[in-house]
């Protein structure tokens, strides 16, 4: 198709023609005359002729060029409104891009349509309403229109009824408006799924319950029929953790044919059976997700994060398990050198002096009762150690009674046992993980133990201090013998002081003491969440 001239072109070419084609006019005009010279008849012919020709053909020149300039100018006009509609549409879907939730892009969008349209409007989507501050309900006649494919509506208040023109934008700015809600929506949708999981990492260290919470919201966002988690055993055979509406057989199984491509890439194993593979370094497992295959095609790049969430998840238990095992572990040899270097020492302590005391009873009996005596102080103060131990062995359900209210029974009930007293300073709520208690925990644990069994104080200060996206900070301060800052033979300079230091920076913690004779000790140790 040729290209439009442009009106300048135009003019300029008709600059050259048209006096030509008046030359032409004239000349023959004077020609046809000429059988007509000397009469009166010649005169009124030449006046009519150029008296109206002249300016008709100006008229006509003039009226052809304000039609062209017309034309230009209407469809400058169209132009501009096609821009300013555009950019209208451009600048809605960047607003609904970078709102944050709903509420915020239902409120950005409606402002945006408004100014589009100049005219008030309301908008409405899932029970979320949002309103230009002009719009007032019953003040005029509205104009409602449904969101195409959404459970929301358009409302526009009418000063004046819609031209066709109008009309026609108006559908086309709902049908934008309905596709930027529903990426807000589904953008709020995964990200909600995002904080559950996250939470769900946080809130459980079992593995199999951390599944089957994870199963729930990755099956709820997909909106999956079914689904499931394998893992790899020592042995390489995918062993069910969680299997939901699958038909799968509940013991394990070696991989092979899609099941072994599966390990290595995403692939239907079945008609509409999605398996996505649990990888690090190395493949450690699948997860199943059951569904409308398209769907679960459209939703895949999403899907692979969760699986990365998952394999997280699965680490950071067996992690855990290992670390757990590890500190029993610790456990059984802090006691057996505790009895070694305690309980063991004592007892033949006291089997010495019980024969001094036998040998000394016929010859010395006043000594004799005095060296049974200090092997009755002996046996007494062992009692109350293994007293003390036993406590400190005794099981603390941090999941029953939650962290704060176990911190506040168990250095209530300690210092009962131990003989001292005890003032407690925590906040109504701290924001913490489980792994991060349970480091807050054992350090209170061996602070306290520490404290009765070398510091002998007569009183124990226990502070936790919520550091909001840090963590937290406990201080454990009391008021006994204290010890020379860099000893290394007791309490806290020995094996309790190194055992807390490794727990507390294992967690990417900070640890430090402060101790000097007679002037006490301090126990801190910040911990993030």
């Amino acid at each position: 198709m040729e290209p439009t001239p442009s009106l300048y072109r135009l003019i300029k070419l008709y600059r050259l023609v048209l006096p030509l084609a008046i030359v032409l006019v004239v000349v023959l005009f004077e020609i046809s005359l000429e059988p007509y010279q000397g009469q009166p008849v010649a005169f009124w012919l030449r006046m009519g002729f150029y008296g109206l020709v002249g300016p008709l053909v100006t008229w006509m020149t003039l009226e052809w060029i304000a039609q062209q300039v017309q034309d230009r100018e209407r469809a400058q006009r169209a132009l501009e409104v096609a821009n300013r509609r555009l950019e209208a549409i451009e600048s809605i879907l960047k607003r609904a891009s970078v709102a944050d939730n709903l509420e915020q892009a239902l409120a950005s969008v409606v402002q945006e349509v408004a100014k589009a349209l100049g005219m008030e409007a309301a908008l409405t989507l899932e029970g979320v309403r949002a309103t230009s501050p002009g719009f007032r309900a019953g003040s005029g006649p509205l104009y409602e229109v449904a969101l195409p494919g959404l459970d929301g509506k358009l409302e526009v208040a009418l000063p004046r009824p819609l031209s066709d023109e109008e009309q026609s934008f108006l559908e086309l700015l709902v049908a934008e408006v309905a596709g930027a809600l529903d990426s807000v929506r589904a953008r709020s949708r995964d990200l909600l799924t995002l904080y559950e999981v996250d939470q769900a990492l946080r809130a459980e260290a079992n593995l199999g319950r951390l599944l089957e919470r994870l199963m729930d919201r990755i099956l709820a966002w997909a909106g999956a029929t079914g689904g499931g988690v394998l893992l790899l055993d020592e042995e390489n055979f995918l062993q069910p953790q969680v299997l939901r509406n699958l038909e799968l057989p509940p013991h394990a199984f070696m991989p092979d044919h899609r099941w072994k491509e599966a390990l290595e890439s995403p692939v239907f194993v079945r008609d509409n059976l999605l398996a996505v593979p649990l990888r690090e370094q190395s493949a450690i497992g699948l997860l199943l997700v059951q569904g409308e295959a398209e769907n679960l095609r459209q939703r895949l790049p999403f899907l692979r994060f969760l699986a990365a969430q998952v394999t997280l998840a699965v680490r950071n238990a067996q992690a855990y398990l290992r670390a757990e095992e590890l500190a029993l572990t610790e456990e059984r040899n802090r006691i057996a050198r505790e009895i070694h270097d305690g309980i063991a020492q004592a007892l033949a302590f006291m089997a010495l002096k019980l024969d001094l005391s036998e040998r000394l009873l016929q010859t010395d009996p006043e000594r004799a009762l005095q060296e049974l005596h200090r092997v009755k102080e002996t046996l007494r103060a062992q009692i109350r150690e293994v007293r003390r131990s036993i406590f400190a062995l005794r099981p603390i359900d941090l999941e029953r009674y939650g962290f704060l209210e176990s911190v506040r029974r168990y250095a209530s009930a300690f210092a009962e046992q131990a003989g001292f007293r005890v003032r407690l300073s925590l906040p109504e709520k701290i924001e913490l993980s489980q792994a991060s208690e349970l480091v807050f925990f054992r350090v209170l644990q061996e602070a306290l133990t520490n404290a009765a069994k070398h510091g002998r104080p007569g009183l124990v200060q226990v502070k936790l201090t919520p550091l909001g996206e840090r963590g937290g900070l406990l201080e454990i301060s009391d008021n006994g013998r204290g010890f020379k800052a860099g000893t290394s033979a007791n309490g806290l300079g020995g094996f309790g002081l190194t055992q807390m230091r490794e727990r507390v920076e294992a967690r990417g913690g900070r640890f430090e003491v402060e101790s000097a004779p007679d002037k006490g000790t301090t126990v801190r140790a910040e911990l993030p969440f």
